[in-house]
């Protein structure tokens, strides 16, 4: 453990009276520090497990999707249409 002497510039009997709450300090951040550890790593698992282990959804919505339909009228009527093809 950690030595809780001469921690303040205050006089001794004066400093004892605060070694509680030193005490009480350090074991929480040591608890603090532990969990924040721990919990980090579990997420951090985790994270990498749904990154590697999910395959992605495959979406064909737009394969049937005619371009045509997405132009607007104002450029639509802008651009001359196609002369048809002669055919011979």
């Amino acid at each position: 453990m950690t030595d809780f002497n001469n921690f303040t510039s205050l006089a001794p009997h004066e400093e004892a009276q605060f070694v509680v709450f030193e005490r009480r300090t350090q074991e929480s951040l040591h608890k603090a520090f532990l969990i924040g550890a721990i919990s980090s790593l579990v997420f951090g698992l985790l994270a990498v497990g749904v990154y590697f282990g999910v395959e992605p959804r495959v979406d064909n919505t737009s394969r049937d999707m005619d371009m045509t339909q997405l132009k607007s009228k104002k450029d639509a009527a802008a651009k001359p249409a196609a002369p048809p093809d002669k055919a011979p």
